[in-house]
């Protein structure tokens, strides 16, 4: 059921403090801005900070965008300039705005629908609807997630949950979900975070759907693979008072509750003691906390105000989290 997305390079353009530009490529913008900034990029971008990305597009492949690179390098810096006021222009009509009540319209004629035809014949309402402020919102976050969580990134290729379910093993042959959803994932995740059955690391989520689904935001890991598992597990046998302390901040209580209870054991897991500190954890088959969203704050326009108090409670699990799995936090991009 894993299924890895192709590397996606990119090409971008850093403003340098002296005001001139540098052209380079890519496979992670955010770590290799970051390393021009430390001296650990280019030899030309060393000593010309404070440095800026002013640009960035994607290519399909290494070599499109060595190609890319090249053909931007021999463009006047009247030319070079030009390219970074449209990619403005475009950022700007493109910044997530909040979702409108066609999205949920849209998701409710799906659900009555549900085929390909009517999903066809309404793709275009979904890309404008749904799709498109999706990804916007996932970049937007992916900024303020930067000042919060460094380690944990939203990338609009990769977050963004596919519409169509998997029905290979399903008695249900519906061929469309009836909500949207994204995830915030570790940046050193595997890339396949994001899609069904893929189990990268603890992360952050978001969904919008309308009535009985209803919209949600959590975060932490979702039942995850038996080596996954075992690694959370081990890590609480051998100290379980930090994750206690976590669910036990009164913030989190109120706002969550606590950990989701869904598919826990009825006995503790072969091999643990009973007994011990980590005795209430160790029958969860998922560790992870959500709270039901309304629906005027998922459709309000304070949804990413919204997102990112309910994501700063969260983090504390989602850090914990990875650390035990191996993906420790980060101070910087």
């Amino acid at each position: 059921m894993l299924v890895f997305a192709p590397m996606t390079w990119y090409v971008y353009l850093l403003r340098c403090g002296d005001g001139t530009l540098y052209t380079g490529v890519t496979t992670e913008p955010g770590r290799r801005l970051a390393q021009h900034a430390a001296g650990r990029g280019a030899a030309y971008t060393r000593g010309r900070g404070p440095l800026a990305m002013v640009h960035l597009e994607p290519a399909a492949d290494r070599g499109a965008a060595l190609r890319r690179e090249l053909a931007i390098k021999r463009m006047s810096r009247e030319e070079k300039e030009a390219m970074v006021k449209r990619g403005r222009e475009t950022a700007a009509a493109t910044e997530f705005a909040g979702f409108g009540p066609g999205a949920l319209r849209f998701m409710r004629g799906l659900a009555r629908h549900n085929e390909k035809p009517w999903f066809e014949a309404n793709r275009a309402v979904w890309e404008r609807e749904v799709r498109g402020p999706m990804r916007a919102l996932v970049e937007e976050m992916d900024v303020r997630l930067a000042r919060l969580a460094p380690e944990i990134v939203g990338d609009p290729k990769r977050s963004l949950f596919r519409i169509h379910r998997d029905v290979r093993f399903s008695n249900d042959k519906r061929p469309y979900k009836t909500h949207a959803a994204c995830w915030f994932f570790h940046h050193d995740a595997g890339r396949a975070v994001g899609r069904e059955a893929a189990h990268g690391g603890a992360g952050l989520y978001f969904q919008i759907a309308p009535a009985p689904i209803g919209s949600y935001v959590g975060g932490g890991i979702w039942q995850p693979p038996r080596p996954t598992l075992t690694l959370i597990r081990d890590a609480l046998v051998e100290d379980a008072g930090p994750l206690a302390r976590i669910v036990r901040v009164p913030g989190f209580r109120k706002r969550y509750g606590g950990l989701d209870e869904d598919g826990m054991l009825t006995r503790l897991p072969r091999g643990y003691d009973a007994g011990t500190p980590a005795e209430p954890f160790l029958r969860h088959a998922s560790f992870f906390a959500g709270r039901a969203m309304p629906e005027d704050e998922a459709l309000g326009p304070g949804l990413v105000r919204v997102l990112e108090k309910d994501f700063a409670v969260l983090l504390p699990l989602v850090r914990w989290l990875n650390a035990a799995i191996g993906f420790p936090p980060a101070e910087r991009r």
